[in-house]
């Protein structure tokens, strides 16, 4: 497990150390850091990875960073060696990067790596996730796709593998198939789901048709709407790693706006899935703007008896740096502290909708 990362000079940060826990949920406002810690930690898996001396930005992060000239902190206070520093202590070994620019790679860094060598293995999902499509690309055995493409051929391959998700997942049954679950947590966040997988390998595509019970003839995913797909690559991308071998022991799996394109009572229920998946062993690190998942979380939490796990960390912008509030969660579920701009927009909304209320009133 990574118990924390610091960095130096990265981005927004001058320095920062940044606690993880079991499940750690990252929330605040926009522009705070938040996914920049994330970049973080995909650089230094990615520089873990690496071979050579030098590791490419733009694939490491898995977006079109450009020069990574724009990685250095603009407000450099720190003295390191380097042009920024990324350290990880996981299970009280570190692990440390010192990255320089090289000018004669324009899109690499060049880095110094002290320490132990990093075990945990990362599984990423992005917030600009494959929505409805007639077909799916098939491949890439073994990886989750940042953007989720390739849920619909990993149910599939988990099947002709007999993969076998850990039994505090298995809703559908412990000897149920992986794709079973797969279909039963889809029921238990949506409602009233089915799914049925098939992949052409001469044509390396799969796809995959949605069913309920209003419907005689299951769908193509394009007939419905962007929260079934969204939700697909979740669940499949969580079940796949916690039915890795030895997945317990270093697994780490980070997904941004698990919220996107659901409903609240669905946002809630994902909140639960997470919170279960890390019971599982896995670690896993969610960054969202939804109360919902936070609250589901926290709940299920109470219930299995877990919230020393759990953490929420808030992210706010003070002047010219970054405040990182540490949110703890008691037995019953209930926050720590409740900082200020922390989901607190529907008070002030009814605050104001009160005022106007009382201003027509009076008039």
């Amino acid at each position: 497990m990574i118990n924390s990362i610091e960095l130096k000079n990265f981005k927004c940060f001058t320095h920062m150390q940044i606690p993880l826990s079991e499940l750690t949920i990252f929330a605040g406002s926009n522009a705070a850091g938040k996914s920049t810690v994330i970049q973080a930690l995909l650089l230094a898996d990615a520089t873990a990875r690496e071979k050579g001396s030098s590791v490419d930005v733009s694939a490491a992060l898995e977006i079109e960073a450009g020069n990574p000239q724009a990685l250095i902190s603009q407000n450099r206070t720190e003295t390191v060696q380097g042009d920024f520093f990324i350290k990880l202590q996981c299970d009280e070994k570190d692990i440390s990067f010192i990255y320089m620019i090289d000018k004669l790679k324009t899109f690499k860094l060049s880095y110094e790596q002290a320490g132990e060598s990093l075990s945990a293995r990362l599984f990423y999902l992005n917030a600009e996730r494959t929505g409805p499509r007639i077909s799916y690309p098939a491949g890439e055995d073994g990886t989750v796709l940042s953007n989720g493409a390739n849920a619909a051929f990993l149910i599939d391959r988990a099947d002709m593998e007999q993969k076998k998700v850990p039994e505090c997942l298995a809703i559908a049954g412990k000897n149920s198939k992986f794709s079973i679950q797969a279909e039963s947590w889809m029921n238990a966040i949506l409602g009233d789901i089915s799914i049925s997988v098939s992949t052409d390998y001469v044509k390396a595509v799969t796809d995959i048709r949605y069913g309920n019970r209003m419907a005689e003839e299951p769908v193509l995913p394009a007939m419905t709407g962007f929260g079934i797909s969204y939700i697909l690559s979740i669940v499949t991308a969580g079940l796949w790693c916690a039915s890795e071998e030895n997945a317990a022991e270093n697994t780490v799996f980070i997904v941004e706006n698990p919220e996107a394109h659901l409903h609240p009572a669905a946002q809630s229920r994902m909140g639960k899935f997470l919170k279960i998946l890390s019971g599982a062993g896995i670690q896993v690190i969610a960054e969202t703007h939804s109360e919902h998942i936070i609250d589901g979380a926290r709940i299920q939490s109470a219930l299995m008896n877990q919230t020393d796990s759990m953490r929420v960390l808030f992210f706010e912008k003070e002047e010219n740096d970054i405040r990182i509030d540490k949110i703890s969660i008691d037995k019953n579920g209930e926050l720590s502290e409740w900082p200020k701009g922390f989901f607190d927009q529907k008070g002030q909304d009814l605050r104001e909708l009160f005022q106007l209320r009382r201003k027509h009133a009076d008039s």
